[in-house]
């Protein structure tokens, strides 16, 4: 499938920051997930949707490490509506020390591994279809500098954050059917299950009025 560059675009976005201290170890995580969708420069409107988090998930996150986690096999999967196809999904990695952030991003590839996705195979209606990413090899080295580095500053006593965010833009195949339901998943071991991170955030009726389907991008 090829799309190109929309004026539009949506964005599926969910966060787990990690705070550290020289003594203390704690977690702040910011639930899920919010949909932003934007024209230009200009967002419209953002939805957190904290109440499509299942509650497992929520005990399955406080128990994960992100910091510890290899990103060689953190894995990231997307249920969408047979009318929505995901275009380029993107990975951003922010630490923050003090006033100061630096970003990195990384465009993920496309897990073309069948067997991966046996955990997601109840998780597949008629009229769904679950799209599933990872890391691009090339940019694991890149993506462990930026842990071993978070891990420097916090050897060092230096208060900070490391904020990992996923944004995913879609188009659209003719018109959406009346509940626009998304799901999206999470996998961060290797012999691992995918776990739901947000469970059937409903477009129409989660995000503001501006935001409504019909303003996400035809496909080509």
């Amino acid at each position: 499938m090829h799309c190109k560059a929309p004026s539009f675009i949506s964005r599926l976005n969910y966060r787990k920051t990690i705070i550290y201290h020289r003594q203390d170890r704690m977690s702040v995580m910011r639930f899920p997930a919010s949909f932003r969708f934007a024209a230009a420069a200009m967002a419209l409107g953002a939805l957190t949707a904290c109440s499509s988090v299942p509650i497992t998930s929520m005990v399955k996150l406080v128990r994960t490490d992100l910091a510890a986690t290899d990103p060689a096999v953190l894995r990231i999967a997307v249920r969408l509506p047979q009318g929505l196809r995901p275009r380029r999904v993107t990975l951003r990695v922010t630490v923050a020390v003090g006033a100061e952030k630096r970003e990195q991003a990384f465009v993920l590839a496309d897990l073309d591994d069948p067997g991966e996705l046996l955990s997601l195979k109840d998780e597949v209606t008629n009229d769904t279809m679950i799209y599933a990413f990872r890391i691009a090899p090339e940019d694991v080295p890149r993506l462990l500098a930026v842990r071993d580095q978070m891990a420097a500053h916090k050897a060092k006593g230096e208060r900070g954050s490391l904020t990992i965010g996923v944004g995913a833009e879609a188009c659209r195949i003719g018109t959406l059917p009346a509940k626009t339901l998304i799901t999206t998943y999470l996998k961060t071991e290797r012999a691992g299950d995918f776990f739901p991170l947000t469970r059937d955030v409903d477009l129409r009726k989660d995000v503001p009025k501006e935001a409504v389907p019909e303003r996400i991008p035809l496909c080509n």
